[in-house]
């Protein structure tokens, strides 16, 4: 029979263990949560069809336009896994955990049209295919750097 002694140690062996195991999963929920916003507020793939509306339905479906009109967006329209390589061996390191794409990706561009902040929100699109600069936290991307003027010069 165990003897109490034997149970007590037992059990702090397993707190300890349960203790690791559960502050890995929020360390991870974390960043999968941050990796969430990021394909929330910055993949669209395919990209839908809206015509002229596109970014203000977007916009609006995403959870961007309220309570205040997000000034700009862009919208990544290519594969989670091509977006993520960028965080990889698809992306080039620039300062801090900033990586600027290898390729360029289909990406569109909603800016509102005029200086208010205040719905109802009316974006203007801009699509065309770029590099991305994102931010990559554990090989996932986190944040999306706006249409910085990054440059990539290929060493060869």
């Amino acid at each position: 029979m165990i003897g109490l002694k034997s149970l007590n140690l037992l059990f702090k062996g397993f707190g300890v263990g349960l203790f690791i195991i559960l502050a890995a999963a929020l360390i991870m929920d974390n960043y999968t949560a941050d990796y969430r916003k990021f394909l929330r507020e910055h993949y669209d793939n395919p990209k839908n069809k809206g015509g002229d509306y596109y970014c203000n339905k977007i916009m609006q479906k995403r959870g961007l336009s309220s309570p205040k009109c997000k000034m700009m967006n862009t919208f990544i329209h290519d594969t989670k896994q091509k977006i993520t390589d960028v965080c990889g061996d698809q992306g080039v390191p620039l300062s801090g955990r900033l990586r600027h794409s290898m390729a360029q990706f289909w990406v569109t561009t909603c800016k509102v049209k005029g200086f208010s902040d205040t719905p109802p929100c009316d974006y203007r699109e801009d699509a065309s295919p770029r590099y991305i600069v994102i931010v990559c936290k554990n090989g996932l991307p986190v944040h999306y750097e706006e249409d910085k003027n990054y440059q990539y010069f290929k060493l060869i």
